[in-house]
């Protein structure tokens, strides 16, 4: 029996929505889901529903961190936030992994202070699934480092290939790193400096630098960046996403003779949405930590907080927090043998 931690006031839509998911997921899941927060709003929300049977204890955490609070002040001056109070159930042996939907400078934060990072392990990175024309690749970092060094992205192209293979299920993923040009010594400094090191990992499956038209081509299972450009990048390919959507919707209804195609096309036009909304796959996970740390969209409504739990949960089935503490033993350990030999 998985137990599972979410942060009930977490997100644009909390608690209606992040109960309500947590509700459904519980039902189809069996597992348990703790649900931190203001347990008196929590308590309102789960009225609303059929909760017989289902395992969804309350925990009160009263202090609320809002999405424009500044994280690392805001987490030191409440201690009791969600945040704070839902991982130390995980560290505490009480609950398997930690979800939040809510600003996600203080789930990093938290997360830090919490949990620490695992010995050898030089930055926690922030990832996710994302969508390419072949399906899903894993992109990292996306948002939790913007100033970077060669070795930290070194590192994340091992860690993401553990990710790679527990959340997608992918053996031996094509690890490559984001670049303005498919050349070998293109790019800034940060890109040429990693390029040189990927190149001399011999357990990593490093097939060299793509531009982000090979990424969306699927022609890498794993794409490295710096946490500066992976944020971009995220949030560009959303603005971009749902600009087109609107663009076309615009320009059909402005047509009456398109009007009539576009009813035809509908079944089309849903599935084009489908692949392009996250939802079913919007849980990143904060890689790096002594706990299993996602996070999710604000913007999470009742579905995507299942699917987000979901994925959660998933991570736990395939034991990622081990694996990576395992593999940054072993990296530490061919660090250490390098070091001697010479």
């Amino acid at each position: 029996m998985i137990k599972l931690v979410l942060d009930a006031m977490g997100g644009d839509f909390s608690p209606a929505e992040t109960v309500a998911g947590a509700v459904d997921y519980a039902r189809d899941s069996g597992h348990t889901i703790f649900l931190v927060g203001q347990s008196a709003a929590i308590e309102e929300e789960l009225a609303k529903h059929d909760i017989s049977g289902l395992n969804l204890p309350v925990v009160e955490a009263p202090d609320i961190i809002s999405m424009s609070e500044k994280p690392a002040m805001a987490v030191r001056r409440k201690k009791n936030n969600p945040m704070v109070v839902g991982m130390k159930l995980v560290r505490d042996g009480e609950a398997d992994a930690f979800f939040s939907a809510g600003n996600t400078g203080a789930v990093l934060t938290s997360g830090h202070m919490v949990f620490r990072r695992i010995r050898g392990v030089h930055r926690a990175v922030l990832t996710t699934p994302f969508p390419n024309d072949k399906g899903l690749h894993v992109l990292g970092d996306i948002g939790a480092n913007t100033d970077c060094r060669a070795e930290w992205l070194v590192q994340w192209g091992h860690l993401l290939a553990i990710y790679a293979e527990a959340r997608l299920n992918i053996q031996s993923p094509r690890v490559a790193l984001l670049s303005n040009g498919e050349e070998e010594g293109k790019g800034n400094d940060l890109v040429r400096e990693t390029q040189a090191l990927m190149a001399a990992e011999k357990d990593l499956n490093y097939i060299g630098v793509v531009e982000p038209k090979e990424m969306m081509a699927g022609e890498a299972d794993v794409v490295v960046v710096d946490g500066f450009t992976g944020n971009v990048i995220i949030k560009t390919s959303e603005a971009i996403a749902k600009y087109l959507l609107n663009v076309l919707r615009q320009e059909i209804l402005a047509r009456p003779l398109a009007k009539a195609g576009a009813a035809l096309a509908k079944p089309a036009f849903k599935a084009a949405g489908a692949r392009l909304d996250d939802k079913e796959y919007g849980a990143g996970m904060l890689l790096g930590l002594n706990g299993l740390v996602t996070i999710g969209h604000g913007r999470a409504k009742r579905d995507g907080i299942y699917f987000a739990l979901k994925a959660t949960a998933q991570l736990v089935d395939a034991n990622i927090l081990q694996k990576t503490q395992a593999k940054i033993e072993t990296l530490m350990q061919q660090q250490s043998e390098r070091g001697d030999a010479s």
